[in-house]
């Protein structure tokens, strides 16, 4: 099993992700009808959800420092359903040593 980077966020950041489905549906023969973003576990926040052309677009937020699992799921026109997860990692930056001796 193959473990996927998760996409770096710092607080407060917004940003806009997408889950396309157009080359699924389009060797299947069917269509998108329907996708609910929800986050799975995690702090982070939805907003802005639309649905064009077989492809999902929200807009993700984050507040606090973390890990949010972010859950995509699709209904086809065919019944079917595909659920796609990914992972936003919320860090605050900070200094890599309090030795005094950074140079910027």
């Amino acid at each position: 099993m193959s473990r996927v980077k998760p996409f770096q966020h710092y607080k407060e950041e917004s940003i806009a992700y997408d889950v396309d489905w157009s080359v699924r549906v389009g060797r299947a023969g069917t269509a998108v009808s329907s996708v609910e973003w929800s986050v799975d576990s995690g702090s982070a926040t939805i907003s802005n959800e639309s649905l064009s052309s077989d492809v999902a677009t929200a807009q993700v937020t984050t507040n606090s420092s973390g890990c949010s699992v972010i859950k995509v799921k699709a209904t086809f026109s065919d019944t079917q359903i595909d659920i796609h997860f990914f992972t936003v990692k919320v860090d605050e930056p900070v200094c890599a040593s309090s030795s005094g001796n950074n140079r910027y």
